[in-house]
């Protein structure tokens, strides 16, 4: 925990994931439903965008494959981190990214380009506050007037209940010995035996059990670099908007566009006890207190300029859309973050099928007769759900498509290697979205042998049972080889009659 990181844990990699909430189609649909001007950088495809505190840095590098005439710049001071993203930078062929070994110190000294954007995913909570002074004079210099910054952070009051959990696995571990996911594991069977016991905080704190069986099927890696850091500090939102005020920020709305519509998590009654509050920040953390929100991820721009109702319309109007899912996938009722919300198939039925025609926008939906007949405010509500349960996406103007393909099948073609030796990165490159499009390991697989020629079912069995991996049907083990060459054969022709036909329009396969 000492030495060069700096209180932040080490001798264990971070997870390996890619994060969609700062795509910049869907970070310029959350600043135009919010009522703020989005850069018009980040219309265009042609933005320089950073990302301290990268871990792995696969955001990164998947959004440079996607916009090649965009430039990106990502550090973390993890050596490991940063090798592994050069090496698939290089393999991809990215020539518009720059992955720095660095410390926030080291970075805040360099010189660059004024940026347009800049993420901050989880890094707040888990750095110092000298590290976040840090941080604030990178936005304070290097952000650009008009410039957006995505932040996300633990939250009060809703991680409160999370902290004696964290004092308890973080003091485990302190005393235990042996490898770091070792003693996690322990530390966290001692506090599932300590819930099994009850009373005192696990019998009137809501939720913890359910948490500690949760993290019970979690990687090591993730829940140390989640509560094992010497930094680890929740805020209320006010407390960050007011930090970040010393780089001229000011908050623009939630990242997550659903995140936006108050009647989702408050009562009528509780928006307005919010509306009572005379500064924004403080109402946002009222609104926080009432719903006990534990994460946000938030928007900041510098020098934003507010859209007149006319306008904002207009954009919104503009903004097309393409569905992530077959058009008989889409749920009845969607489990989200504020409960169970219906989708009623008067609405989403016609909607769904207009969206699998193509990228449609607003106007042209609106023009729909059975689309017209549910209003312009239920439309919209609904593509705002759709795309913040990741149903649906805004997308990239057709203006550099073609250089986005080229880049876009570079960078895939370097992703879909890596799935022969496991399940990560996890997602490709969509020119149509300029964001990531998740897949499995065996779609990944079967995306291989299409492209290399080969019998796809052989194909992805010789790579799964060099891994020891085992598939199952039914609840039933698939027993020997042919059994698994042939659940894999039924997968592939599921795959081909659906998967495939969407990615190909996503333009990843």
């Amino acid at each position: 925990m000492g030495g060069w990181t700096e209180g932040y844990v080490g001798g264990i990699d971070y997870i390996r994931a890619v994060y969609r909430d700062w795509s910049p189609a869907l970070l310029c649909f959350a600043l135009t439903l919010g009522g703020w001007r989005p850069p018009e950088a980040l219309r265009r495809g042609r933005f320089t965008m950073a990302e301290p505190g990268c871990g792995h840095g696969l955001t990164s590098a998947l959004l440079a494959g996607a916009h090649p005439a965009a430039r990106f710049e990502a550090m973390d001071f993890n050596p490991s981190h940063i090798a592994g993203v050069r090496r698939l930078a290089a393999d991809a062929g990215l020539t518009n990214a720059e992955f720095l070994e660095e410390s926030f110190a080291e970075y805040a000294r360099r010189d660059g380009p004024m940026l347009d954007a800049v993420a901050l995913h989880g890094v707040w909570s888990w750095v110092s506050a000298e590290n976040r002074k840090i941080l604030l004079e990178v936005l304070r210099r290097r952000l650009a007037p008009g410039g957006v910054v995505f932040v996300s952070y633990n939250a009060l009051p809703g991680t409160l209940a999370h902290m004696p959990l964290r004092r308890l696995l973080v003091e485990r571990c302190a005393e235990g010995d042996g490898p770091l996911p070792d003693r996690i594991a322990r530390a966290v069977e001692f506090a599932a035996r300590m819930a099994a016991q009850g009373g005192g905080w696990f019998a009137n704190t809501e939720g913890v059990v359910e948490r500690i069986e949760q993290l019970r099927h979690k990687s090591p890696n993730y829940i140390a670099h989640e509560y094992l850091n010497g930094d680890w500090t929740a805020f209320y939102h006010a407390d960050v908007a007011r930090e970040l005020a010393g780089a001229k920020l000011e908050f623009a709305g939630a990242a997550v566009p659903m995140e936006q519509l108050d009647d989702l998590t408050l009562s009528p009654a509780q928006q307005a006890l919010a509306s009572e509050a005379r500064d924004p920040a403080q109402a946002e953390t009222l609104r926080d207190v009432m719903t006990n929100r534990s994460f946000r991820r938030d928007l900041f721009v510098k020098g934003g300029e507010r859209l007149g109702p006319a306008e904002r319309r207009a954009l919104l109007g503009a903004t097309r859309f393409t569905l992530l899912v077959a058009t008989d996938d889409l749920p009845e009722v969607a489990s989200t973050p504020v409960g169970r919300l219906p989708f009623p198939r008067a609405l989403y039925h016609p909607l769904a099928e207009a969206l699998a025609e193509g990228p449609q926008g607003l106007n042209a939906l609106l023009a729909r007769p059975a689309l017209a007949a549910q209003g312009e405010e239920a439309v919209l509500r609904a593509l705002v759900l759709l795309t913040s349960l990741s149903l649906a996406a805004p997308v990239m103007p057709d203006d550099g498509f073609a250089e986005r393909k080229t880049s876009s099948d570079r960078f895939n073609a370097a992703v879909l290697e890596r799935h022969r030796f496991g399940d990560t990165p996890g997602q490709l490159a969509s020119p149509l979205l300029g964001a990531g499009v998740p897949v499995s390991r065996v779609e990944a697989l079967f995306l291989l042998a299409a492209r290399q020629g080969e019998e796809p079912a052989a194909f992805a069995w010789r790579h799964l049972s060099a891994d020891g991996i085992v598939l199952g049907r039914d609840g039933e083990r698939c027993e020997g080889d042919d059994a698994n060459r042939a659940e894999l054969a039924r997968r592939h022709a599921a795959f081909a009659q659906r998967r495939l036909l969407l990615l190909q329009g996503l333009g990843v396969a």
